[in-house]
Parts: structure tokens; sequence; C-alpha cells
């Protein structure tokens, strides 16, 4: 028989019996971070932060100065990170490991797509623009310069630089068709600049993308070109200016000078000529379109005094008349003329770079669903029995 001596004790110990693992104390760190990320306590305290944030946007502030103080800013969107950060780990680290199956893999496509849509939401929130630029058919205005914009929005981290290059108003279409189909109205547009500058129409269906910047239709109106002359004929001044489509008692519409009070457009009398010229008296005009030309029709004039301080003073009223489009009413040594009628166009301008993330995973999340119901559904049974008693 044959003997086998036992190994010392110490060694044996060692083997048979290992200690933990001697990890060095900083790396229990990440350990401890990531219990921290993954926590179902931290879950619920970010989702009862963003559900009192977002009351507090629809309630306290509301439209725009909600997205300025709270969706919009850094801090906000930190905490939506945060969320990312922990459905991420809470999930992701519990499946680590496990088996790939039919029905692992939807609920992973399934989390995956929730992650992407968060995160996506994040970074259109901070590097989003929208805004509305208004042009005269023939002008042109320089597109990363925010004063082109009667109005915009932007996320904390856009830059107008983006912007490249001009947007062109070559002009607007009416009663545009495309197979027969009325789109009403069709704008005519060039963006960009040198060799990578786009042109294309834009109506109610039909946007033109340029550099993940979209151009879509709003609204438009009719602008006038006028101009003061003198007795020779000679042009002192000229401009055109933008009328407003100002809604009458009878339901008809009056296009003339006008200002917003409210959601009311209100008529307006203006100083004319404008600044930086010195202003000669106060001027409104009314525009009626011609029901059988486009573009034609007349306009009238109604033309104050100024007061002392260069107001206009509705007391002194010069002259009342009507003139036809191209025609020239004489106030004195001067001839006023509203020489022709162009279109206006107003357009809104979206970057909005996370929108395309969020289709697609909207798409990816419902298939992650639909595979995760069909592998439930087509399970094959474990095929264990139950243990039976046998006597």
């Amino acid at each position: 028989m044959t003997e086998f001596s036992s190994p010392p004790q110490e060694e044996s110990e060692d083997k048979v019996f290992p200690v933990e693992p001697r990890y060095h104390p900083i790396h229990k760190i990440p350990r401890k971070i990531y219990d921290f990320l993954a926590s179902a306590k931290l879950a619920m305290v970010l989702l009862i932060t963003i559900l009192v944030c977002c009351v507090a946007g629809a309630t306290l502030f509301r439209g725009a100065r909600a997205g300025e103080v709270i969706f919009g800013s850094i801090w906000f969107n930190a905490i939506l990170v945060l969320l990312i950060v922990n459905v991420a780990c809470c999930f992701f680290g519990r499946i680590w490991h496990r088996k790939l199956t039919i029905i692992s893999f939807g609920m992973i496509l399934f989390h995956l797509s929730f992650v992407s849509i968060l995160g996506a939401v994040v970074y259109n929130s901070l590097f989003y623009f929208r805004g509305n630029i208004r042009m005269t058919e023939g002008e042109s205005l320089p597109s990363g310069d925010p004063h082109s914009y009667d109005s915009h929005d932007k996320g904390v981290f856009f830059n107008f630089d983006r912007l490249k290059g001009e947007t062109s108003l070559i002009r607007m279409h009416t009663g545009y068709k495309i197979s027969g189909e009325d789109k009403r109205a069709a704008y005519e547009i060039s963006v960009g600049e040198g060799t990578t500058k786009k042109q294309g129409i834009v109506y109610i269906t039909n946007k033109l993308t340029h550099n993940g910047v979209d151009y879509f239709n709003d609204k438009e109106g009719y602008t006038v070109l006028l101009t003061l002359a003198d007795k020779q004929g000679q042009v002192l001044y000229g401009a055109y200016f933008p009328l407003q489509s100002i809604p009458l008692a009878d339901e008809s519409f009056q296009y003339s000078f006008g200002y917003k009070d409210g959601d009311v457009v209100k008529p307006d009398v203006i100083p004319f000529p404008s600044a930086p010229e010195p202003a000669r008296f106060a001027l409104q005009v009314v525009y009626h379109p011609s029901r059988l030309l486009e573009r034609k029709g007349e306009a009238r004039f109604m033309i104050y005094g100024l007061d002392d301080k260069g107001m206009p003073n509705f007391e002194k009223l010069m002259s009342d008349s009507k003139v036809l489009i191209g025609e020239s009413l004489q106030t004195g040594d001067l001839a006023l003329s509203a020489k022709e009628v162009r279109y206006w166009v107003s357009m809104s301008v979206r970057h909005e770079p996370g929108k395309p993330i969020v289709l697609t995973s909207l798409w990816a999340g419902l298939a992650g669903m639909i595979i995760t119901t069909l592998g439930r559904m087509f399970k094959k049974p474990s095929g264990k029995k139950s243990a039976g008693l046998s006597d």
C-alpha cells in the first residue's frame, strides 16, 4: 500500500481554504460608485425630482420661460443624464454574464432604446435651434446672424456658426400644384453657401433640409415698395414695407401696417420715411388686391402731420386718397407711390439633432417588445416533471 505524505499545514490552508481576494482599498471605490448609480432609491429620487420640475414648468413658468429656466437648463439635463446612467446600471448590471436568449435579446433591445431616447432628449435640449425668418421676394439674409430672425430659441450649446451662408427667398408661387393637388402657396428658396448651397421648393407638406437644418413654410403676406420722389421724378427714398393681415368685423381682411397687441393685430401709422432718414409725415397704407391680376390692385394712402415730438398728429389729416399700384400721389412737392407688390414669407427654421435618434430608438424599442413577446409565446416547456411519490 502506497502512502502519501500530507502537505505542510500552511501551504494546505492556503490552497484549500483561500482567503478573500486581496484587493487594495482603492478598488472598492468603483464598486461603491456603481452601487450608488444602480440604486433603486436613486431612481425614485430622480423620478420624483423630474416630476416636480415638469409640474413647475407646466404651471409656474410655462412656454419659453419654462424652457429657459428648467427644461433647457444644464442642471435639469444633468438630472436626465444621471437617470440614463441609473437605468443602464440597474438593467444591464443584472443581465451581465447571463445566457443570451430571444427573450433576453428583446429586453436588451428595448432597454437600449429607452436609454437612447433619454440620451437623445438631452442632446436635443442642449443643441437645438428654432427660429422664424421673414423675407421679401428677392431678399437674402445671413443665416448665422441672430438679427435675421424675428424670434428664435436655442439650446445652451447651440452655436450660430452652424447656420452658414445665406437664406434667400427667390419667389413665392401661389396656386402651386403637385400631381393636380393644390398646395396653395410654395416658397422657392436657397440656403447655404458656395458649392454646398441648396435650392428647393417648400410647401405645406414638403420641407427643405440642409446640413441638418429644416425649413418649413409658416405664413406669408404682402409687401409694398413705397417710394418718395421730387418734382423731377428723382427717387429720394424707397423701401419695401411688409403688410399685416388684419381681420375685420365682417370676417374680411385689411392688408396694412400693423402691430401685435397680445394675439390681436391692430392697424398702425408709421413715420415716413423710416429712420435713419428724417420723417416728413406719418403714413398708413391699406392695400386692396385685384381679383383679376396677381400683385395688382390699389393702395389707400392716409397721410398725417407730425407733432413736435415727431409722432403722428391724428388731428392733422393731410390726405386720404387711393391710387393704382405703380401710380403716384402728389403730396406737396413730393410724389408718393406704391411702385410694386411682392410677397413676404415667414419660414420656420429648425435644427433638432436628437429627433432622428428618438424616432429610430422608438422603432428599436417596438422591435424589442415584439421579439420578447414572440419569445415568450413560443418558449418551449422546460421538460421537467414533478417528482411523484411511490408506495
